[in-house]
Formats: structure tokens, sequence, C-alpha cells
């Protein structure tokens, strides 16, 4: 069975590329038994990070983008380019497109579509009208012609049948998994972060919420606690600079400086290097569909502070506080009762969780 994953794009986006790296090295755990290829359909823009993450056996990488002159002036003019593309691969399941063309319909294989999540939705002050029109146009036909679409908790499909009641498509919920290898020698930062730390580890959007964080830790050293809290991600993206400017602007008139470290974007590996020797993970964001995130926390054995809605209520169960997103002094009270703690341990077998992804691939894609 030849089983097409869809590996493009950057980091505007990592939580899609994790995404499909994980789909990627969770199949490859189980096509031996199965008979499964897997191909890595990848663009000039895949992060040279993530090509070098992908398992080195049983994977074919395919970059739509390497085409001859002529075949890419051809496709210019006559037919869709990524439909021969496609069907030339001879696959037998294709996902995730998050995207519907009528085009699709000439696809020689099992097509999945993806609905992360319905962030637009409910919070709609956070996106342009165009930005509006685009997505609600994308979901609607999705849910108008899409044979199967897949959501990654059910807290999204929910939504999905309270938004499009109407939509015929057969509906599959996924919830993926992170799979780091834990012994891995990660490279060693250089951040001289002294002393014990939480980790804020999301894209600097306003939907994640980093304010409250800010809030919290200023109402934390007022009482004159001395608590360290690191924020990775790229904050230089002139998109979200209005929202970046408001942060520093904050940090600066609260003298936060001494007591946050902002990396910037670094390497998935320096990421995950910090997440394993923070005290604690904290995930504020007022929404999600299934946190890339959290699930890091989950399979590093980490403790979680995460806000307190439906999604996180369906992903995290144990080992977790939660308090509402808007509530930085309930925030505030767990980092302090937190941070005075020596060993905070966890009880997670994580390895279960990576076999029931992994049979609910084998469900999703009928293997």
């Amino acid at each position: 069975m030849r089983i097409g994953i869809i590996l493009t794009g950057d980091y505007g986006w990592a939580g899609g590329l994790y995404y499909s790296l994980n789909i990627i090295k969770l199949l490859s755990r189980i096509e031996v038994a199965k008979n499964i290829q897997v191909v890595a359909i990848v663009n000039a823009s895949t992060p040279s990070e993530v090509l070098n993450d992908l398992p080195k056996h049983n994977v074919e990488i395919y970059y739509l983008d390497q085409k001859p002159f002529f075949y890419r002036l051809f496709y210019k003019f006559f037919g869709n380019r990524f439909v021969a593309d496609i069907n030339a691969l001879k696959l037998d399941v294709l996902y995730p497109l998050i995207a519907y063309d009528p085009a699709h319909t000439k696809l020689n294989c099992k097509v999945l579509y993806w609905l992360y999540d319905f962030q637009h939705k409910f919070l709609p002050d956070l996106f342009s009208d165009q930005e509006l029109k685009s997505r609600d146009v994308t979901f609607q036909n999705i849910a108008s012609f899409g044979k199967d679409v897949v959501f990654s908790s059910y807290d999204s499909k929910d939504h999905f049948n309270t938004f499009y009641p109407d939509s015929n498509a057969n509906k599959h919920v996924y919830n993926f998994v992170s799979l780091l290898e834990k012994e891995q020698d990660y490279k060693q930062t250089d951040f001289n972060i002294t002393g014990d730390y939480f980790i804020v580890c999301n894209q600097f959007w306003p939907h994640k919420n980093h304010i409250v964080v800010l809030k919290a830790l200023d109402l934390l050293l007022k009482e004159k606690r001395n608590i360290k809290i690191v924020f990775t991600g790229r904050y230089n993206d002139e998109r979200n600079k209005m929202y970046v400017d408001e942060l520093k602007a904050f940090i600066l008139e609260h003298q936060l400086e001494k007591n946050i470290l902002l990396t910037g974007f670094i390497s998935r590996n320096e990421q995950v290097n910090l997440m394993k020797h923070a005290k604690a993970i904290i995930q504020p964001s007022f929404f999600e569909g299934w946190s890339t995130v959290v699930e890091d926390a989950k399979t590093l054995n980490k403790f979680l502070i995460v806000s307190d809605i439906q999604v996180n209520r369906e992903q995290i169960k144990n080992d977790v506080l939660f308090f509402d997103p808007k509530d930085h002094l309930k925030l505030a009270d767990h980092l302090s009762k937190l941070n005075d703690k020596k060993n905070i341990k966890t009880l997670l077998d994580y390895n279960e969780n990576i076999e029931d992804s992994k049979n609910a691939l084998l469900t999703l894609f009928k293997i």
C-alpha cells in the first residue's frame, strides 16, 4: 500500500509540518507488517531540518516543484499539475489535503481532507475580512464536496457538525501524537539559563495568549517570587508585528526582562532540549484543534499548566493544572505552587498513546 503524506510549507505553520512529520514517523513503524510504502510529498519550502528528521527506511521523498521547464509550462495551460504529479505516484491514499479543488475528483487514489480547527469561527477579530472569507469558502467546499474529512479532536468534529450540519462527508477523528526520541543526544543550547524555569513554546500569534503569562509573572515578581519563564518561537514576523510590539512594551513597562527569555526561532532539537529541562510547560492558548505542545509535553513526561478550554480537557487528563485563559491570578497561583516543588513527577506511559494513534491510522487509511 502506497500512502502519500503532504509535507509542504515552512515554519510559518510549524504545527502543520510536525503533524505530517509525526504521521510519517508513525507509519514507518508499522510498514513492515502491513507492507506500507510512505511517500513524503515535499516542496522547496520544506525545511531541511524536517527532511533530515524523516525516517531513513521505506520513505520516498517526492518534490512537487522539481520539474523540467516544459513540464511546468505545459501544465500552466493544460490540465492540473498537482493532479498529474500525484497520479504519477500511483498512491492508494493521499493525506492531508486542507483545501478542496474540483480537479481532486480526477485523483486516482483515496483522498482525505483535514480540518485543523475552527478558530476563525470563534475568534473572528483575529482575522482580516479577506482571511475570514477565504477560510469560510475553503471549509464550506470541503464540507460540501469532500468525501472523507478528518478532525484532530472530537471538539473539532462537534464544531463541524454545528457549522455544517448538512455535510454528507464521512467524519473521522484522529488524535495525533508527538514522536520524539527521548534518549537522543539533543544539541546543547547556548542560552545560559540558570536555575529552574517554566517554558511557553508557541508561535507568536494573538490566540496563543502570551500576555496572560506575562501578567502572571508580573504579579509574582511583585510578591518577590523569583520565577523565570522562557518563550520560544519566531517573534519578528511582520504579520504579527503589532501583537509582538504590545508584548515587548508590557515587558519593558513592568521590568520583566531579567526573568524572561525570548529565544526567537530555534531548531526543533534546541526547543525539545529546553522543554526537557523545564519545571513545567505552559500552554495558555485561547483556541486549539489539538496541541502539538501538549503532545510534546506528554511524550517528554513533563507537567503541564494549560488553559481551560474543551479541547485541552479532551487532550490531557493527568499531570496537569487548568486555568481560565483570561485569569492571570489563577495562573500565577499555579506557577507559585509548582515553583516550590523540588521534583514534579508524571506517570503517563506515552507508549500507550502511540499504540492508540497507530491503530487509529490503520483504521483511517483502511490498512
